[in-house]
């Protein structure tokens, strides 16, 4: 199960991310760019190739925000009494925070629910 369980969240990103790129072209098409330019069409991307890669390096933070791994954070317990958003919240207790829902905050993200990679650089 461990490795099937590894294996589903680079597969699901994987498909979120052609999902993203053939709904969107013209992203599409300068990521294909970026990546001709640095390796070329008869080769493999490799690490090294990453740090020249920016856009690339967009495109897969922008497909991580829109559609995270995981859609809640690990949960967290105060060690002093704390109150949040007018919210007391006691020792011991367990938070959980809701990435989806960051991701998505207008208050954080300009055109929360659009992908746009541009965001990123």
């Amino acid at each position: 199960n461990l490795v099937i369980g590894g294996t589903d969240t680079t597969s699901n990103t994987v498909e979120w991310a052609m999902i993203e790129l053939l709904k969107n072209p013209k992203v599409m098409r300068r990521a294909q760019h970026e990546i001709e330019l640095v390796v070329g069409r008869d080769q493999h991307v490799e690490e090294s190739h990453l740090a020249k890669l920016p856009y690339l390096g967009a495109v897969i933070k922008e497909v991580l925000r829109l559609h995270p791994i995981l859609p809640l954070l690990v949960p967290r317990s105060p060690s002093f009494p704390s109150k949040v958003a007018g919210f007391d919240i006691p020792v011991g207790t367990s938070v959980m925070f809701t990435v989806w829902a960051i991701h998505r905050d207008p208050k954080y993200w300009d055109n929360p629910s659009v992908f746009d990679p541009e965001r990123f650089l």
